[in-house]
């Protein structure tokens, strides 16, 4: 249903087609023609706009305002732990051999994740993602992260896995509880800079204060004329950024937030 859902949030292919389809049956009625060209011409602008690094950049800047990624030892006010949220994998397979591959945005987490663990004092790292995939088989999505982290030099001893969480808002009862049963009681929360701030209000609606320190943003690669160019990596972003509105308000009416 969630999966669904994604697909019809505006910046997505599924509700641009479904617009212009509107668009275009309003055209042939005389009626209605006036509202089908301002449909189409609407869409087709907007889709135009939020396809620029530079603006999509922009659209999102909110949800990552006052956040930033810990300089030194001492803004991590003595955490113990590490907690990387996983952002998903691409899945490939034939007929006897399975392929998963992080997600960019995954990766960005991984390499924060990487950079925080050198600074602070070998802490624990506990990475969390599970598998919500109908298909049986597959490991959950945290172990590729998993994965991630040892290349860049995080001890296997030192990771916890957390792969029972679906959402955010799985990660916030999960992790509390792996957190309560080791007694650590600050934490480093690492987690891209457009879910930083629903994943911060969900764990401080539970009575948990951790440290944010937000991986780079996916616009961050554009730079100079890029950042003016449109391009379809921009409107997967745009639909992201949609979703953690909608996520906001959705998280806020359940009273996760």
């Amino acid at each position: 249903m969630i999966k669904l859902f994604k697909l019809f949030i505006p910046g997505s292919l599924a509700f641009l087609y479904i617009t212009l389809i509107v668009g275009v049956v309003l055209l042939f009625k005389r009626t209605t023609n006036r509202i089908g060209k301002y449909c189409i011409a609407i869409v087709i602008v907007l889709y135009l706009i939020f396809s620029i690094p530079i603006t999509a950049r922009w659209f999102a800047v909110p949800l990552g305002w006052g956040f930033h990624s810990l300089e030194n030892r001492d803004t991590a006010h003595g955490a113990k732990a590490i907690v990387v949220l996983d952002a998903g994998t691409t899945r490939f397979r034939d007929q006897k051999n399975r392929v998963e591959i992080p997600l960019n945005t995954t990766v960005l987490r991984a390499l924060e994740a990487i950079r925080i663990y050198q600074l602070l004092d070998h802490p624990l790292v506990i990475v969390s993602g599970g598998n919500n995939q109908l298909e049986p088989g597959w490991e959950p999505d945290a172990s590729v992260l998993r994965y991630q982290l040892i290349n860049g030099g995080v001890p296997l001893d030192r990771i916890i896995l957390d792969s029972k969480s679906f959402n955010t808002h799985d990660h916030v009862v999960n992790i509390g509880l792996i957190l309560k049963s080791r007694g650590i009681n600050s934490f480093v929360l690492v987690t891209s800079p457009d879910h930083m701030r629903r994943a911060m209000w969900a764990f401080q609606s539970v009575g948990i204060n951790p440290v944010a320190s937000p991986c780079k943003g996916m616009m961050d690669k554009y730079s100079g004329w890029m950042a003016w160019f449109p391009s379809t990596n921009t409107l997967e972003f745009t639909q992201a950024t949609m979703h953690e509105y909608f996520g906001i308000i959705y998280y806020f009416l359940r009273g996760y937030i």
